[in-house]
């Protein structure tokens, strides 16, 4: 929020869960020869869908990049399958290994996804609009706005008038811990920083791609990233390791609105019965 900016009032809760990285190979292919990542996805699936009635309402599921480890069109149709599995409407932003032809063509049916260019969409619920910003450079790790996406930003931000938004892009713009990520972050974030700071209204914004939590600010605006959904980078703020990973680590971020931003981790610790204190 805008210090001193009065809270308004609201009377009632929207939440979005957010899930990043699932890393979906073509059916029966394993990332790094040893990694069931469609198992993952599926047991993820299924453990929201089993937190639900703790945590309803919740309007959408989003995807924050790396929906496929490989972007052929079979990884794509395996992630297709899999998300029948998910127990809310869902929509996606690429990451870098994903394919902006293979993503388009697989997912060209849904409401969200534009016929051509970035994938960028917006899609406005009661109180709250949901941005999703393409942030890929195809056939690099690191990702990059485009002339093209900042002016879609640039328009979709002037039209909100204050309206409280949730902005999803795969690559974070701030520094998250993990040097050798940060190298492959979003390269020059200025103009999103210039973009971000001239919106008067509530805003916070979900990444991905380092597979754990970082919670930072970006723009005045606080950011964080989500978990993978099969594994973790392992944590190296001083770049005194290879970039390496790890299984587990794996969960959500629940995010709710009410006047005010909230950001709340899932992991698969939530899914099972509660025990209450005796």
């Amino acid at each position: 929020m805008t210090p001193g900016r009065p809270i308004q009032a609201y009377d009632f809760m929207t939440r979005i869960l957010q899930i990043s990285d699932p890393h979906i190979l073509p059916e029966g292919q394993l990332f790094q020869g040893s990694l069931d990542t469609a198992a993952a996805l599926r047991r993820l699936l299924r453990g929201l869908a089993s937190l639900l009635p703790r945590i309803a309402p919740v309007d959408r599921i989003v995807v924050s990049g790396d929906l496929t480890e490989t972007g052929c069109p079979a990884a794509y149709a395996h992630f297709s399958k899999l998300m029948q599995d998910s127990p809310l409407p869902w929509l996606a932003v690429p990451g870098n290994h994903d394919s902006r032809t293979a993503m388009r063509a697989a997912f060209a049916a849904r409401d969200w996804m534009p016929a051509q260019g970035p994938v960028n969409w917006r899609q406005d619920l009661p109180g709250l609009t949901l941005l999703g910003l393409d942030t890929l450079v195809e056939g690099a790790a690191h990702g990059a706005l485009s002339a093209d996406s900042c002016d879609w930003l640039a328009e979709q931000l002037g039209s909100l008038n204050g309206r409280p938004a949730l902005l999803f892009l795969h690559h974070p713009p701030m520094d998250t811990g993990i040097q050798a990520m940060n190298e492959i972050g979003l390269r020059t974030p200025g103009r999103l920083a210039e973009l971000l700071r001239a919106h008067s209204g509530p805003l916070q914004i979900g990444c991905g791609h380092i597979h754990r939590v970082c919670h930072s600010t970006f723009a005045a605006h606080p950011a964080i990233t989500a978990p993978g959904v099969s594994h973790s980078i392992v944590l190296d703020p001083d770049g005194r390791s290879s970039l390496s990973w790890a299984p587990g680590g794996t969960g959500a971020i629940l995010h709710s609105f009410d006047g005010r931003f909230r950001a709340d981790l899932i992991t698969p610790a939530d899914f099972g019965p509660p025990t209450p204190f005796a």
